[in-house]
């Protein structure tokens, strides 16, 4: 309570509350005259350069080059001779959002201009308001950097373990407390699984409570500000680039604010109004980013992500056991049957169970009691929503937005937040204990909490072992969780110092978070090499035009490399051009990935199929280029009713020969030539040797082939030229013999009996192409600009000149959206909608200099609104307090 003079007395209760080691005597300082300790040796230094050691030194041989931490590796169908024993990742939106649009909007930063525009997916959309991208987010300049985006990883963990750190010290609890706490939270399940931009907003959930406890402690000293860091943290949140996670980690924050209204009297109102502060300040510095935002929301495909669309969803409680023991069920992305497949695409990480043993100990001290049972109960209820509990569900869907997003999957970094935190305090009580007093009820109830949360589990998921074939890693996981139970059971009992029994359990918590967070990187790919000969004639030779991909330069790394693609693969979309996808180019892709080859319907038409029955529409995009995983031109013949397999394969040693016999098609026409042969090949991850040659027949006319294996790519087609053309006619034989090499080649053939090789015709000569794509030209593309009788010349796709001899409209096959801006030699004009999609600009008789910009609409606001954040937050700082002299309760 506060006495007449301002200053803080604590009663008997609150003081016998705190922990022994804030009461010691401080001791004596030193004059001037001595000299401080070097810095290296202060526990804050040591603990500092631990967190930053830590996840360098876990990734070390991603930084060294040892595995290949490019998601283009994986995910860009950009390389061949790619190995890897498994997934290193659940989402691919590494790669496609996080990684390709990424790089896009660094690049733009680093050639002077702000990112709010991309123009190189689908016919253009918003670049930083779709928010994956993290346009606006300052650490995203990492990934102009060869390998940025595994440096952008490592500073998120760096960053959300020294704010931990902070956090935890703010509070009052020892460094070994904060260190545990700290190292848990930099090594969470999150990080572990997921690593688009669902982890961007991670390290801000400690720094804004490192605010809130700031403000606090201001509030108690009688002093202005104390919200810079909530202003910063919040701000930050927002440009990072999942407004999910950061809505999700605010809600933690609330409830966290509203715990550390306890013990504060009558300067409650003081703290409320400096958190009201910060968080007003945080918003006005994210008015850029919420503006764009919230215009390109007016405009967009949102699938599920509208009307509540998960609000019912959950995971299947069958798979608990995965959040205590995470692998015990198979290894990261194991997909034995639908319903694993499921979980890994909806799943957001694990805890551990060491972790939950540890956290289980802190719930009950009575200091901080109401911040401990608070995180306790936000951990029971979210995780019990987040598996399905129907109360909890409705308890948490009942909030605003909560049913609109992924929350069983964005929900996890707030619970391994919580769990760290509670980690922390265990070890903090622990070792702050008297040495005459034992493990008590506290230490004894964290053992029993995580028997529980094995048994449990274990008795929930028994059908999905118990028929299923044994696996050995559920064994391991198993024998794992009994030993470190017994372990914790003797050490519970043994002769151990109670500061001895914190650090172990502390160092084996932290150990169980480190194996469990590498497990994944082994599984990064070993070797590949990246392609990027289709990409450069792309880069030298699509100039304005647009090319459309059935699977090379996967989307969006068209904008990663700055050339034009329709394909798209991200949310929000633009809802005019998801709609015109699907009514005119392909009625069976999934909406948010029109990529070439995910089907919306298994059974219903391929991409090609529907390129095939498309073509105007596709040159009505500006389509210039074709792009084919290799050896599968899109105007390749391959034999009817024969769907590409890979079951069987048939070997070649050096001699052997495999022949097939192909009918006549009365659907092609007769004067086409026969100029190569492809065939589905196995290199056995790209060790087959030797050269394989085709001898193809035609009626009377015979031509022959060869193709070095060391060039081809294990299971794509190998394109076979031919030595001269051949007439199509009927029947026609193939027969491929393998010569020369020690190590054999399979052909993988059509299900048996006919187990006839796989194999493509080819009539045309692609115009560029590499180990994984080959590029064919569409000719009659619609060009990017036109208008009637105007003799035009463009600089680029914002800038041309037109030199018309009457009034004439400039239409622009850029997406029209309200934002766009352009001039007319100088003067302002207004950019009108072409069609439902397109742009155009009316044109003066005579010489125009047109020039286009896009800017979301009210960024000025936007701007005004960021300056004023900056301003309020700056003010935090400033020397203004009052001088009181008081004692900060924690």
């Amino acid at each position: 309570m506060a006495d007449e003079e301002g200053s803080i007395r604590l009663s008997t209760t609150e003081m016998d509350a705190l922990p022994s080691s804030l009461m010691q005597r401080l001791p004596p300082q030193p004059t001037g005259a001595e000299i401080q300790a070097p810095l290296w040796r202060s526990s804050g230094f040591r603990a500092i350069a631990l967190l930053i050691l830590a996840p360098i030194l876990a990734k070390l041989g991603l930084i060294l080059g040892w595995r290949l931490a490019d998601p283009r590796f994986v995910e860009g169908w950009l390389a061949s001779g790619v190995t890897r024993d498994g997934l290193s990742t659940l989402d691919p939106n590494i790669a496609y959002t996080s990684h390709a649009l990424g790089h896009r909007a660094a690049l733009d930063w680093l050639s002077g201009h702000i990112p709010w525009w991309n123009p190189y997916s689908g016919i253009g959309m918003p670049l930083a308001g779709d928010m994956q991208s993290a346009a606006l987010f300052p650490p995203t300049l990492l990934l102009a950097l060869p390998n940025g985006q595994l440096y952008l990883h490592i500073s998120l963990q760096i960053a959300s373990g020294v704010f931990t750190w902070l956090l935890m010290r703010r509070l009052g609890v020892a460094a070994l407390g904060a260190i545990v706490a700290s190292l848990l939270f930099e090594f969470n399940g999150t990080f572990a699984w997921l690593a688009n931009a669902v982890v961007n907003p991670i390290p801000f959930l400690p720094m804004v409570l490192l605010g809130v406890e700031e403000a606090r402690a201001r509030a108690l000293a009688g002093q202005l500000g104390g919200w810079g860091w909530i202003a910063g943290g919040l701000a930050l949140s927002l440009y990072a680039g999942f407004p999910e996670v950061a809505y999700f980690n605010g809600l933690l924050i609330a409830l966290w604010t509203l715990a550390r209204l306890a013990g504060l009297g009558d300067r409650s109102m003081a703290y409320m109004a400096r958190v009201a502060t910060g968080t007003v300040a945080g918003l006005l510095l994210a008015a850029p980013i919420l503006i764009a935002f919230v215009e390109y929301l007016g405009h967009s495909y949102l699938g599920n992500h509208a009307a509540g669309g998960f609000r019912h969803s959950h995971l299947d409680i069958q798979r608990l056991l995965t959040l205590f023991l995470p692998y015990a069920l198979g290894e990261l992305g194991h997909t034995p049957d639908a319903q694993a497949f499921i979980f890994w695409g909806a799943v957001g990480g694990y805890t551990g169970l060491v972790l939950v043993v540890v956290a289980a100990m802190a719930v009950w001290h009575p200091w901080l009691r109401g911040l401990r049972l608070t995180l306790a109960g936000w951990c029971v209820v979210v995780t019990g929503a987040v598996y399905g509990q129907h109360a909890m569900v409705a308890l948490l869907t009942a909030i605003p937005a909560v049913g609109d997003a992924m929350f069983f999957r964005y929900f996890n970094p707030s619970i391994s937040f919580a769990l760290a935190v509670l980690a922390g305090l265990a070890c903090h009580d622990l070792a702050d204990q008297p040495a005459e007093r034992r493990s008590g009820l506290a230490y004894w109830g964290g053992l029993a909490a995580g028997v529980a949360c094995l048994v449990a589990p274990l008795w929930l998921s028994h059908r999905l072992y118990m028929n299923a074939p044994f696996v050995p890693i559920l064994a391991r996981s198993l024998i794992y969780a009994v030993v470190a139970l017994l372990a914790v059971r003797e050490l519970g009992g043994g002769a151990f110092s109670n500061r001895t029994r914190a650090l172990i359990l502390g160092v084996a918590a932290v150990a169980e978070a480190v194996v469990l967070f590498v497990l994944p990187l082994r599984n990064y790919p070993k070797s590949g090499r990246l392609q990027t000969a289709g990409v450069e004639f792309l880069q030298k030779n699509l100039g304005l035009q647009r090319f459309y991909t059935l699977g090379p330069i996967q989307p969006n790394y068209s904008a990663y490399y700055g050339i034009a693609g329709i394909n798209h693969n991200a949310l929000p979309l633009p809802a005019a051009w998801v709609d015109h996808v699907f009514t005119h180019l392909d009625n069976n892709t999934i909406e948010s990935a029109f990529d070439g080859h995910d089907r919306k319907v298994a059974g219903g038409p391929t991409a090609l199929e529907n390129l095939r029955a498309n073509l105007d529409a596709y040159r009505a995009m500006g389509v210039k280029y074709l792009v084919a995983p290799t050896g599968q031109s899109p105007f390749d013949w391959k034999p009817p009713g024969v769907a590409v397999s890979m079951t069987e394969v048939l070997r070649l040693d050096d001699g052997g020969s495999a022949s097939l016999v192909l009918p006549p098609d009365p659907s092609m026409a007769a004067e086409r030539e026969v100029r190569s042969v492809g065939v589905l090949v196995a290199t056995y991850v790209g060790q087959s040797k030797g050269t394989l040659v085709v001898r193809f027949c035609a009626a009377d006319r015979c031509a022959e082939g060869r193709r070095d294996l060391a060039t081809a790519a294990d299971n794509q087609y190998l394109s076979i030229p031919l030595d001269t053309p051949v007439p199509w006619a009927g029947p026609m034989t193939i027969t491929f013999r393998k010569v020369g090499g020690d190590f054999p080649v399979g052909l993988w053939t059509t299900p048996a009996p006919a187990r006839d090789p796989q194999v493509t015709l080819r009539f045309a000569s692609p115009v560029a192409g590499d180990e994984v794509m080959d590029i064919v030209e569409l000719p009659g593309a619609r060009p990017y600009f036109t208008a009637e009788g105007c003799r035009l010349t463009a600089a680029s796709r914002e800038m041309v000149t037109a030199d018309c001899p009457a009034p004439a409209t400039l239409t622009r096959l850029e997406l029209f959206m309200p934002g766009w801006t352009a001039t007319v030699n100088g003067a302002q004009r207004t950019v009108g909608q072409d069609g439902p999609l397109f742009q155009r600009v009316d044109l003066p008789a005579g010489r125009s200099d047109v020039r286009f910009h896009y800017q979301p609409p009210h960024m000025a606001w936007g701007y005004a609104a960021f300056l004023v954040g900056l301003g309020l937050a700056a003010a935090s700082a400033l020397p203004f307090a009052r001088n009181r002299r008081s004692v900060a309760i924690p």
